[in-house]
């Protein structure tokens, strides 16, 4: 929408702009007066568009930082180019057929119990067509489908599958590391500056952890504690990203030259999420740090949610030492194939995904060693852990997070305490 309205309000600096509707609950509040409300934000305004996520600020100049989290409910992005789409999904890729399959079945805006279903089946048809594909994600009214191969054309692939629209990206658009490159801190000196090296006496999510120091090279690598968590027959372990520990698998805080706190004893397989024994004087508990600078509170992480469960446009919460809080949108549901590099190994497997927005300019921000973060909503529910930062300029500054699922269906839950 454009205007020339002059601005009437000055905004001042704060966390969350609240304004008389709010359009994470209600996406069709845009009315006329709500337009102006927006317009009249920020000095310069020349364009303000709403994709039913997120609102993207087109200005003669940016504001001063820092920049509010959230206006009218929703994240905000902000720029001084007209085509800078922000985060805003990436969907200008279609087919160039008018081919609809799949006419039957209706994949809009879907409850939880059938979202499973609805992947096997667009994973199928490209299966059966020998279209190979890294990964599928679903908007809630679209499917974005990654293609391997570039050589794909866009008249062999659907226009609409379930009455969603498809739209599509290749896999070297996705900004994805590879396994060498995954981005844990690599620290050959510990006194290299560090949001939070603190060494705690008890433990909880967002702790900085260490591999121990590889024989040769003296090197470590640095990661972020997950949660605790509880097998069916009660036995207690802590989540970490398992790729932090290369070398014999003990766990250390906050530094290799710091407390050993436990033994890695298990992977879950493709998903980097391991699992390590507490040494039995070590203490973990399930809540969050207090940033006092932010005034936000403690959050005691009470359960574990499933993918399919948590909406579209859910307020999120990270925090860890190298990003500090983040608070973010929960994005698009994921299935990623693993491995995304060998199409031919059969059966495919697929794993349970989301993808979040943790904000403007968080990928500046210092991400390596972030792995193993818990990703929770405000009910203290943790729906997966924080796996690496899209480096591509179609997902720029979201995150890939692990679902949670990925646990619940081997049986563990959130440790009680």
């Amino acid at each position: 929408m454009d205007s020339h309205t002059e601005p009437i309000v000055d905004l001042q600096p704060s966390r969350h702009v609240v304004l008389p509707f709010n359009l994470r609950l209600n996406r069709k509040a845009l009315d006329k007066k709500a337009w102006e409300h927006l317009w009249n934000l920020f000095p310069d305004t020349k364009a303000v568009s709403f994709d039913g996520y997120f609102l993207v600020f087109t200005l003669g100049s940016l504001p001063e930082k820092p920049w509010p989290i959230t206006i009218a409910g929703v994240q905000p992005h902000f720029t001084t180019d007209p085509d800078d789409d922000g985060p805003i999904p990436p969907i200008k890729r279609a087919s160039k057929s008018v081919r609809r399959v799949l006419v039957e079945e209706n994949f809009v805006n879907l409850p939880p119990a059938k979202m499973d279903a609805a992947f096997e089946l667009v994973i199928k048809h490209f299966l059966v067509r020998n279209i190979s594909v890294t990964e599928v994600q679903y908007w809630d009214t679209f499917f974005i489908v990654v293609l391997e191969d570039e050589d794909v054309s866009m008249v062999d692939v659907p226009s609409a599958i379930g009455r969603c629209a498809c739209y599509y990206l290749y896999e070297k658009e996705m900004g994805r590391p590879h396994l060498a490159e995954f981005p844990a801190q690599q620290i050959y000196d510990p006194t290299e500056d560090i949001v939070d090296n603190s060494e705690y006496e008890v433990l909880r999510p967002g702790v900085m952890l260490s591999s121990d120091k590889h024989s040769v090279n003296g090197m470590e690598l640095r990661t972020t504690s997950g949660v605790l968590v509880e097998d069916e027959l009660g036995g207690r372990y802590l989540t970490v990203a398992s790729h932090g520990f290369p070398n014999n698998g003990r766990a250390f805080h906050p530094t290799a030259e710091g407390t050993d706190i436990g033994q890695l004893i298990m992977e879950v397989p493709y998903t980097d999420v391991a699992l390590v024994k507490l040494n039995g004087d070590v203490q973990f508990v399930n809540e969050t740090f207090e940033t006092t600078s932010l005034g936000v509170l403690p959050t005691r992480l009470e359960e574990f949610i499933p993918a399919n469960e948590s909406q579209i446009g859910t307020h999120v919460f990270m925090n860890n030492p190298f990003t500090g809080h983040s608070e973010g949108t929960c994005g698009p549901h994921s299935r990623l194939r693993i491995p995304i590099d060998d199409p031919h190994e059969v059966p495919l497997e697929w794993i349970k995904a989301r993808w979040t927005y943790m904000g403007q300019g968080f990928t500046d921000r210092p991400k390596e060693g972030s792995c193993g973060s818990a990703v929770w909503n405000a009910d203290g529910q943790v729906l997966g852990f924080f796996r690496y930062a899209s480096m591509s300029q179609q997902f720029k500054d979201w995150s890939f997070v692990v679902a949670s699922d990925n646990l619940i269906e081997k049986g563990f839950k959130i440790a009680v305490w």
